[in-house]
């Protein structure tokens, strides 16, 4: 039987970054690409339950291969990664067929809780070395005894945002500190992301294994950011409302969408990288234990990583595709998010990282990180 871990147990990915894009437009910028009809060699039918942040069910960019194949598709929203988790990780899980999780679960969700099942890679054919860029094709975060858990099909960073009207390009994420953005940035409530950040900042490089002493030092440091920002937002969408209104000038660790997002409200923003470095992130899809429609399953991420649906569904969500052949489809603007020529240098210089252990006597667990940084938020 499988262990049930509390919302206290699992790290709670507090914020969906990109849970404001729901009623986003498929395709930014009138972007034109050819009808996608699939061509399968076995048809999908009945039920179809899916778990997926709001925005990215792919409902919309799949929405002829579900009426051809009179699918009936159930999504169920996320509104963090622990709902995936509580929910699969019960003795009797329900009958979802695909979900997804962000690679900081990996280790949790494949050797912990052993909650995604492994996959028939012959189901899958657009899962290959011809169609995905290396970084996301049979690597330990999907990929792990030979077996296949999880299906990547997007990715992105989270680094400095800013106005360049109200402020001069950082370089550095000291130059937030400067005294006239006093309560001018911006933190984020998405621990993932900022936790690794910050760590670095203190001058630790061994994220998501640090002392207690250390990740100490690492909420100390970090409260100069704290004190200098005039809010922690929930939600990016809270950001993008900031940053449209000139409340804030730069968002500490923000989504490579924001600019996307408030150039729709006529306000320029852009992102950069500073000499600290980014954070990434990838979501995949994966099978909860309970499915029962497994074929409908299948097809549904195989198509998901197919270079047409890759560039909806990234085009709509401003985030990367994992499919080298979908880049030359995407329109300008989504193209330019990051450099393609280079996908390798940017996860080498970013490695996707997971989430502090959950048990250790040598490191800060998951548990003091939250306990932490609940005070932090506190103070």
């Amino acid at each position: 039987m499988r262990k049930i871990w509390s919302t206290d147990e699992v790290m709670q990915f507090a914020t969906s970054r990109r849970s404001f894009l729901g009623g986003a437009t498929a395709l930014a910028g009138g972007a034109m690409l050819a009808p996608f009809i699939p061509n399968l060699a076995h048809a999908a039918s009945g039920d179809l339950q899916i778990m997926a942040w709001e925005g990215w069910e792919l409902t919309d960019e799949l929405a002829d291969w579900i009426s051809k194949n009179s699918l009936n598709v159930e999504v169920s929203a996320m509104g963090n990664q622990d709902d995936v988790t509580t929910k699969f990780s019960v003795p009797n899980p329900p009958p979802f067929d695909a979900a997804e999780y962000n690679q900081g679960y990996a280790d949790l969700y494949l050797d912990v809780l052993k909650i995604a099942k492994p996959l028939d890679r012959s189901k899958l054919p657009n899962y290959s070395a011809d169609n995905l860029f290396d970084v996301f094709y049979d690597k330990p975060t999907w990929f792990r005894n030979g077996e296949l858990h999880g299906v990547p099909y997007a990715w992105g960073l989270n680094t400095i945002v800013y106005n360049p009207k109200l402020m001069d390009k950082p370089t550095s994420y000291k130059d937030l500190l400067k005294p006239e953005l006093k309560g001018k940035i911006v933190l984020v409530d998405d621990t993932l992301v900022t936790w690794p950040v910050a760590a670095v900042l203190a001058g630790f490089t061994s994220f998501p294994n640090l002392t207690k002493d250390e990740m100490a030092k690492t909420f100390e440091h970090l409260k100069l950011y704290r004190d200098q920002a005039r809010t922690i937002s929930l939600t990016y969408g809270d950001v993008v409302s900031l940053m449209v209104s000139g409340e804030v000038a730069a968002c500490f660790a923000g989504w490579t969408g924001i600019p996307t997002e408030t150039a729709k409200q006529g306000v320029e923003t852009i992102y950069t990288i500073p000499k600290e470095g980014a954070a990434t992130w990838c979501d995949a899809w994966f099978m909860p234990p309970g499915a029962d429609n497994e074929e409908a399953a299948y097809e549904f991420f195989n198509q998901a990583i197919s270079p047409e649906v890759q560039a909806k569904v990234v085009t709509r969500n401003a985030a990367g595709v994992v499919s080298s052949k979908a880049v030359d489809l995407l329109p300008p603007e989504t193209k330019a998010l990051f450099d393609y020529s280079d996908v390798e240098g940017i996860f080498k210089a970013a490695p996707l990282l997971g989430i502090p252990p959950l048990e250790s006597e040598q490191y800060a667990t998951y548990a003091d990180w939250v306990a932490a940084w609940n005070e932090f938020k506190a103070g």
